[in-house]
């Protein structure tokens, strides 16, 4: 299975959005992140925890504080066409949680650790329901 096969859409933002409107939008959408948009090959991310840990925890205004003066400079992304365990190595090796997904040079997407957790899941059930119909049982 590849990467484009669990992908989720991606929300994008400008550099001058406000963090109380991207809170916003994170709540409406129900997602823990926000592309911004700086060039057509510049982007940054901007995640619950640096709200939580660039604005809350410093006590800055929501209203003030823009997406580009907390975001984190993109620099790990992730071809469509990728399986999905390369999506968890570089999660592993980068110690990151989200992953935009490229194809012909564009982002169309979103993947999560989450999303792989939830796939490994499902296949490791999936394993266990066949192992049983083929006359094995489980413990």
């Amino acid at each position: 299975m590849k990467v484009k096969d669990i992908m989720h859409g991606v929300t994008i933002v400008e550099p001058g959005t406000s963090v109380l409107e991207i809170a916003r939008i994170m709540k409406e959408k129900n997602i823990g992140s926000v592309l911004v948009k700086l060039s057509e090959v510049d982007w940054g991310i901007v995640t619950e925890r640096d709200i939580i840990n660039k604005v809350v925890a410093r006590g800055l205004s929501f209203k003030e504080v823009k997406a580009s003066d907390i975001m984190t400079e993109l620099k790990v992304t992730i071809d469509a066409q990728a399986p999905i365990s390369k999506a968890s190595e570089l999660f592993n090796i980068y110690h990151i949680r989200r992953l935009p997904v490229m194809e012909n040079g564009e982002i169309i997407g979103m993947i999560t650790s989450r999303d792989v957790a939830k796939y490994c899941m499902f296949k490791s059930l999936r394993a266990k329901k066949e192992y049983s119909r083929s006359g094995g049982y489980l413990r």
